[in-house]
């Protein structure tokens, strides 16, 4: 077992617990715990105390997981400084495979940006948010606004988004916390079929499911990309009759929402996780 000095945002009665990674001998395998109640996505650890963090060696990453029968729970804590700004700048992916011979991956792509005052007005009050004048004043004064947005995206490349928090279901959620030298990202995906809940899973408690983890590298071209002409409700995403897809279109409303600057270093890696039934 080895062990680092913890985190001050992370709570105390968190452990770390050093693994293997996966490094050409195999994908390394956690076991999820049962969440007794729903985890905060707020990025901070207080409803993880007492979980045992596995260590990835590439990149310097703890993560551990935690799942109900509605959903699963994931956090990652970057100790990489240049993971964390190639998190942020690209966004996210997380894929999960169930066991099941010839199951298909689906996941999310969970992206973070900074937007206008007016922005971000716009997609709350497009959410159902009902806002005062003097609430827009007081937001339009605060300035710029982090906004957290995700996807759902299959293995192919298709992508559906933003989701929106009128969607059926739970929706996938994230957040993040901490100093630039060791933050902490936290996670929510639905485990409902993605046929049922917009970027669910597909996987139930005791199954096993493989999690890929990719992000860095060159920008989510998917979010940028034309598409075919597709009708609406489709796993594309495709916005019919425009020949863009829903994303490009959301996208094009934000002139700040692609984040400058050169090609991040890529990163990713897999874990097999055996998710927890209830006790």
């Amino acid at each position: 077992m080895t062990t680092r000095a913890i985190p001050r945002f992370l709570a105390p009665a968190v452990l770390l617990l050093g693994i293997v990674a996966s490094s050409g001998a195999g994908v390394p395998s956690i076991k999820s715990q049962w969440a007794a109640a729903p985890i905060v996505v707020d990025g901070l650890a207080g409803d993880w105390a007492g979980q045992v963090l596995s260590h990835g060696a590439k990149p310097e990453a703890d993560f551990a997981f935690r799942n109900d029968g509605r959903d699963l729970y994931i956090l990652i804590v970057l100790r990489d400084p240049e993971a964390s700004k190639a998190l942020l700048a690209t966004g996210l992916k997380v894929f999960g495979r169930p066991g099941r011979r010839g199951a298909a991956a689906s996941g999310v792509l969970f992206v973070a940006r900074s937007v206008s005052a007016d922005a971000y007005i716009g997609w709350e009050v497009g959410q159902g948010t009902v806002l005062t004048e003097a609430e827009k004043a007081a937001l339009r004064k605060e300035g710029r606004r982090e906004l957290h947005l995700a996807y759902a995206i299959g293995a192919t490349g298709s992508v559906f988004g933003p989701i929106g928090r009128a969607a059926r279901g739970m929706n996938p959620d994230f957040a993040e916390a901490g100093p630039e030298a060791e933050t902490a990202f936290e996670f929510r995906i639905p485990l409902a079929s993605p046929q049922e809940t917009t970027g669910a899973i597909g996987a139930a408690p005791g199954e096993t499911l493989r999690i890929s983890f990719d992000w860095g590298g060159g920008q989510n071209r998917e979010l940028s990309t034309p598409g075919s002409r597709e009708r609406q409700g489709s796993n594309s995403g495709y916005l019919s009759g425009t020949g863009r897809t829903w994303s490009q279109e959301f996208l094009d409303t934000f002139d700040s929402m692609a984040r400058p600057g050169a090609e991040a270093t890529k990163y990713s890696f897999s874990v097999d996780v055996k998710l927890a039934e209830p006790k």
